[in-house]
């Protein structure tokens, strides 16, 4: 009788996956990363040009005489994909250090980053009733299916400029059919995420360089 009471005053699923989803678009929550990964990488980008610049310098310009521009947007590309746990910003931080000006870098960033993104999008579209996919929706991806139901294109948008997980939010996009042109364009805002990483990353070493 005590399971059955509890039961009848338990709240109900929707009510609860409603509040699990605002809590995850609530602004203090994306200010709150937002505000941790810039300290995080400019602390971490100023820690190693502290102790390993000079050995990050001789691998980074390897890393640009071996790969060039289209070695960045393949380090963005990946992760973006796959949702796999690279950091693409330390292919831009490759990039920088291996003597590519920094607007370059951003572009050749960006496409990958968005090249990314479609893959994702495509994964998410056609492969979606495959065991593999609809795990991944039925897991991490089923908060993001509700929140693209109800708030569309903003979702994208918010996970292209923000530390959300941009890669998951492609996935999530295309297995919603939402429009590939609309996902592309919004898609295109990612180039504010990949300079403001990259001016993070240039501003750490600044602060070690003197």
């Amino acid at each position: 009788m005590a399971d059955e009471n509890e039961d009848a005053n338990a709240p109900p699923a929707d009510n609860a996956d409603d509040a699990v989803d605002q809590e995850m678009l609530a602004p203090r929550r994306i200010l709150g990363l937002t505000l941790a990964f810039i300290v995080s990488v400019v602390a971490v980008a100023a820690a190693l040009g502290a102790y390993f610049r000079d050995p990050l310098q001789q691998l980074s310009q390897a890393f640009v005489e071996l790969l060039g521009g289209p070695g960045i947007a393949l380090g963005y590309l990946i992760p973006d994909a796959f949702t796999v746990p690279i950091p693409n910003d330390a292919f831009g931080w490759f990039g920088l250090e291996g003597g590519v000006p920094f607007w370059e870098v951003v572009f050749w960033g960006t496409l990958g980053s968005v090249a990314g993104g479609c893959v994702g999008y495509l994964i998410g579209r056609q492969l979606r009733t495959t065991r593999w996919v609809s795990r991944f929706m039925r897991g991490r991806g089923r908060s993001l299916e509700r929140l693209i139901r109800r708030y569309g294109i903003w979702v994208v948008a918010i996970a292209a400029m923000t530390p959300l997980p941009y890669s998951l939010s492609a996935w999530a996009a295309g297995a919603m059919h939402m429009r590939f042109a609309t996902f592309f364009v919004v898609s295109l805002t990612r180039v504010f995420r990949v300079a403001g990483a990259l001016y993070l990353i240039r501003l750490g070493l600044l602060t070690v360089s003197g």
